[in-house]
């Protein structure tokens, strides 16, 4: 189905950005990926218990962001 939200979309704006085996999106430097971990945490991209953190990756150079989870909110 066209429409299934577990369909993988691409933004033409970010497609030169995913030359990562691991489809996340790419950011050339750590403040660029900061500012997009700020962007995704006002957007509540955030997984419950989580921080979103970027790293550096050792595939491609780039930096991506992740769910960093800070608290187990299992044992709360």
């Amino acid at each position: 189905m066209a429409s299934s939200p577990t369909r993988m979309r691409v933004y033409a704006d970010r497609a030169s950005s995913l030359k990562c085996l691991s489809r996340k999106v790419g950011y050339p430097t750590k403040p660029a990926a900061l500012d997009a971990a700020e962007r995704l945490m006002e957007q509540g991209r955030v997984d419950p218990g989580c921080h979103i953190t970027p790293y550096l990756c050792d595939d491609c150079g780039d930096w991506h962001v992740y769910n960093r989870r800070i608290v187990d909110v299992r044992t709360l």
